[in-house]
């Protein structure tokens, strides 16, 4: 089979299933590994995919500014937050960092739960500024108008003086290998803090970003301890990540 076929395989599975192996591309067409591996290389330099150790991930979806992401998916977010506040128990400290979906879980917070919010999202402070209940911190920093957020040193020493029982982890990509991963690297930082400060984490994740990947590294995906998806999303897709032990919760 020539490359261009092989390429377009390779396309099509990641397409359906968000990964692929260079050991069952190799069987699949009785080529090398290394010939296998080589396909992989090709289109990740194309920008097709992002190669990781064993084959190779979609890419995550674009990294557009946080007034744009505000716009997509909207009622799948309002679905996800309302299954994600379910996790939340009343008199709780909360991390919840940066992102649409996660503006969306702070809208959702019912009136009637008392927590203690630390955020850096300008977004999520806006969500709760009316809600009597909950003692919210603001995370300062560096405002990064795109992003839609606090980062920097600054708002790493903030962190580091507090702990949370849960996290609300914004992520751009979540894969079962891989975990989950951002676009910018400074916010990556913050993320990293936050989960380092936490009891347990929890990923809300639309269906575009399942099985996906970004650049930097944010979390492993046997630290997830909870993962709220789609009703819609196969259960072999989460069967890799109940393998780690997070419980996976559909909206």
């Amino acid at each position: 089979m020539l490359a261009e076929q092989r390429f377009e395989f390779i396309r099509a599975e990641l397409h359906a299933k968000g990964r692929i192996l260079a050991g069952d591309l190799a069987a699949q067409f009785s080529v090398s590994q290394d010939t296998a591996r080589r396909d992989l290389r090709e289109l990740a330099k194309v920008g097709d995919c992002r190669r990781v150790y064993g084959g190779a991930v979609a890419l995550a979806p674009s990294a557009a500014p946080l007034r744009v992401r505000n716009q997509l998916s909207h009622d799948e977010k309002a679905r996800l937050a309302l299954r994600a506040v379910k996790l939340i128990r009343s008199g709780q400290s909360l991390f919840i960092d940066s992102g649409s979906t996660n503006i969306a879980i702070a809208k959702a917070i019912p009136n009637s739960v008392e927590l203690t919010v630390a955020t850096n999202s300008l977004g999520v402070a806006a969500a709760l500024a009316g809600h009597s209940l909950v003692r919210l911190i603001m995370l300062g920093g560096t405002y990064d108008r795109d992003l839609g957020t606090c980062v920097g040193q600054e708002t790493l020493r903030a962190i580091s003086q507090l702990h949370a029982e849960l996290l609300f982890l914004g992520s751009c990509g979540v894969d079962a290998v891989h975990g989950a991963t951002a676009f910018d690297s400074a916010e990556a930082d913050v993320k990293r803090a936050m989960a380092k400060n936490s009891s347990a984490i929890i990923v809300v994740a639309t269906a575009d970003k399942l099985s996906t990947a970004a650049p930097f590294r944010v979390a492993s995906p046997d630290a997830i301890r909870h993962l709220v998806v789609d009703g819609k999303v196969k259960a072999s897709t989460l069967a890799q990540f109940k393998k780690h032990g997070t419980q996976v919760h559909r909206a």
